[in-house]
This record gives structure tokens, C-alpha cells and sequence, in this order.
């Protein structure tokens, strides 16, 4: 069984490993079921590249979270990297 401090510092590795070095941020926990697997869920930010908006788009404010966010599927029992999918955030 692995505790939160593993799951983040797991999902941290996994995010440079994937994704390339980037300054990552702890966001969210939760822990939850995920395909009958007991899971830690583990949010991070990181900067979303936004060279490659169009000009229209940042006029019209379409960039205006400059965060991405990444949720990390970590099994609880053996710390495996289950899943990875991209956390859309509600607009307020």
C-alpha cells in the first residue's frame, strides 16, 4: 500500500517522464475507484505552451487559464500509473 506522499512524488515522475521537465503543481488528491481499482487521483498543473494559439484566439480571451491540468491515476496498492487524463475545469 503506498500513502499520498508516494502517489504525489509518483505522479511528479511520471509527468516529467511524459511530458518533459516542466514546473509541475500539486493541485488536487481524491481517492476513488477506477476500473475496480482503488486509486489515488492526483491533479498537477503545469503552463500550457500558448505559442501555438492563433492571434484571433488570445484577442479573444480563449487562453485565459495559462494552466493545464493533468490527473495521474495511481493504483493504491502497488503505486502503478494507471491512467492519465487531461482535468477540464469548469468555466466560472
Amino acid at each position: 500500500m503506498i500513502d499520498v506522499k508516494q502517489a504525489v512524488q509518483i505522479a511528479k515522475e511520471k509527468a516529467v517522464d511524459m511530458l518533459g521537465p516542466a514546473r509541475y503543481n500539486l493541485e488536487e488528491i481524491e481517492r476513488e475507484a477506477y476500473r475496480s481499482r482503488d486509486v489515488w487521483s492526483i491533479t498537477l498543473s503545469l503552463p500550457k505552451d500558448l505559442a501555438h494559439l492563433s492571434t484571433v484566439a488570445k484577442l479573444y480571451g480563449l487562453s485565459d487559464d495559462p494552466l493545464q491540468y493533468k490527473r495521474f491515476l495511481i493504483d493504491a496498492e502497488t503505486g502503478e500509473l494507471l491512467a492519465m487524463k487531461l482535468r477540464e475545469v469548469a468555466s466560472q
